[in-house]
């Protein structure tokens, strides 16, 4: 029996024989169908057909299928390919018979990976049916901050991307969950070379009557400068104008059939001045419109964190050599309690604590990564340095840069924790922030029409607030240690309600006195 073409396989018979690689292999579950293996085979001409294994079936064949092996397939059923999330242009699919046999061969080329990206521009226009799963490659130019949401009732996570192709054309990029989570750290820890993004199978989406490309739950792939030749060859083909990256703010109103930050700011949670926030005798979250008048740089403005469980880790005595040399007592080394691994690989993170005033009070606010990120418009790795050269001691020197934000008035999601109203700690955990300078206008405005407290019309811009360096307010021992280790991807998220994630069609993209500029906000346009 002579081998056949995947191209040639049609429903007419089932003693079809082809030899394959597997490009693309997972399980699925439905409430219908239950857990099935499903594959993306691929012959040697590059002819690719979607393939199932129907739950009765997956213990007979799940010890033989392997992403990336080679195999011989004989005796199949092949019906017609249909459906919104098809990952090959094939007109008819492969499914597994219990008399479908599963035969080694000798591996077929490994570069054969079936990848095929799209062009940017197709996917723009309209051009590429939504109902095909599609390739991309692009160069990273625009990262939002991480945003975490609550989608039928389960917390993750989603970050916007902007693409740009050897062309220059542009393509807005949304990744959910994980994928999001990775490519968040990726870049953070990243170093000032362009970064290549590589999606396979992701899903084209429509919002608005603008188009983009998000990742299809479990089916997509996603790798940064991956060593392919694919890669090599994009890298190569951009243009030379070394484009830095860009981290914008999401859109606010873009989320479909659910609640947008404005509305969570807005609407859903209490907004406080920070007197009623200090007189809050619960544990509950508040909104405060407020300006940032210094940094408490007496608690730092990072961490070192480990890169493979990203918990921070501990400054602990290096083994001494007792060599009679006194020095050794400053010798230190890091420990990942998690990991339990001395001299882990480690990461810079922000840790600042804002001193923040309105019109009725000043306060502390502590923020962590992802968001200070959004505050400073910087990773930290970029100011504090690559993490084998940062001297955690000298935390508590502040870079100039991190003095940009001083002055800036914005919108903080507050968690009230009891630590604040039965331990009297004044320090508050930030939990979303809003810089979007046209929500902060809308929500002052709001608050002036609602008569309520906090607003800015009358405050005095100068300012008798706590310096910047607030060794006067109490040691950095008092703090909780509560505080201390929870990692900003912690916060609480958002509630919103969507059918499934990847249904989402949004489309994003000194010491002394000192005087503190208000910032004017007029709308844009």
């Amino acid at each position: 029996m002579s081998i056949n073409p995947v191209a040639d396989v049609k429903p007419f018979k089932t003693m079809w024989k082809i030899k394959v690689k597997v490009i693309r292999l997972w399980k699925q579950y439905s409430a219908a169908g239950g857990e099935t293996i499903e594959m993306v085979l691929c012959d040697v001409k590059g002819a690719k057909i979607h393939a199932s294994v129907k739950r009765e079936l997956v213990a007979q064949f799940d010890h033989f299928l392997r992403q990336g092996h080679s195999l011989m397939l004989i005796n199949f059923v092949v019906t017609h390919a249909c459906g919104s999330y098809r990952t090959t242009n094939h007109a008819y699919r492969i499914s597994f018979l219990s008399t479908t046999r599963v035969r080694p061969c000798e591996q077929l080329p490994e570069d054969l990976s079936g990848f095929e990206p799209v062009k940017f521009k197709e996917v723009l226009d309209g051009t590429l049916s939504a109902d095909f799963l599609v390739d991309i490659i692009g160069q990273i130019i625009e990262i939002s901050h991480l945003e975490h949401l609550n989608v039928n009732g389960k917390e993750t996570e989603k970050i916007s991307l902007q693409l740009r192709n050897s062309d220059d054309d542009k393509l807005p990029v949304v990744l959910w969950g994980k994928f999001a989570c990775d490519v968040n750290e990726a870049m953070q820890v990243r170093d000032e070379h362009c970064t290549i993004l590589v999606l396979r199978f992701g899903k084209i989406k429509e919002w608005k009557e603008e188009r983009s490309v998000s990742n299809a739950y479990n089916v997509s792939e996603l790798g940064l400068n991956l060593p392919m030749i694919e890669v090599v060859k994009f890298t190569d083909s951009l243009p030379k104008d070394d484009l830095p990256l860009a981290i914008v703010e999401s859109k606010y109103a873009a989320i479909a059939n659910g609640v947008s930050d404005k509305d969570d700011f807005f609407t859903h949670t209490p907004r406080k001045t920070i007197a009623q926030m200090k007189e809050t005798k619960q544990v509950e979250k508040c909104i405060l419109m407020c300006t940032i008048t210094g940094i408490d740089s007496d608690m730092g403005w990072f961490y070192l964190s480990c890169k493979v469980c990203s918990k921070k880790v501990l400054t602990v005595p290096a083994v001494n050599d007792d060599d009679g040399n006194d020095d050794d007592d400053l010798k230190h080394t890091y420990y990942c309690v998690k990991c339990e691994a001395y001299n882990p690989v480690t990461v810079p993170r922000y840790k600042l604590h804002l001193v923040v005033l309105d019109n009725t009070s000043n306060t502390k606010l502590m923020v962590f990564d992802n968001l200070a990120v959004q505050l400073v418009n910087k990773p930290c790795l970029q100011i504090a340095g690559p993490s084998d050269k940062v001297e955690i001691e000298e935390t508590n020197v502040l870079p100039p840069v991190l003095n940009t934000i001083i002055g800036k008035t914005c919108l903080f999601k507050i968690q009230i924790e009891r630590e604040n109203f039965v331990y009297k700690h004044d320090t508050y955990k930030v939990l979303k922030v809003i810089t979007n300078k046209d929500l902060i206008t809308d929500f002052d405005e709001s608050n002036s029409r609602d008569g309520s407290e906090g607003v800015f019309h009358d405050m005095d811009t100068q300012s008798d607030a706590p310096e910047a360096s607030l060794a006067n307010l109490g040691s950095a021992s008092e703090q909780s240690e509560s505080f201390d280790l929870t990692p900003a991807k912690r916060v609480r998220a958002v509630d919103i309600e969507l059918e499934e994630i990847n249904d989402q069609n949004s489309v994003t993209r000194s010491t002394g006195s000192m005087m503190i500029k208000k910032e004017k906000f007029g709308k844009s346009g």
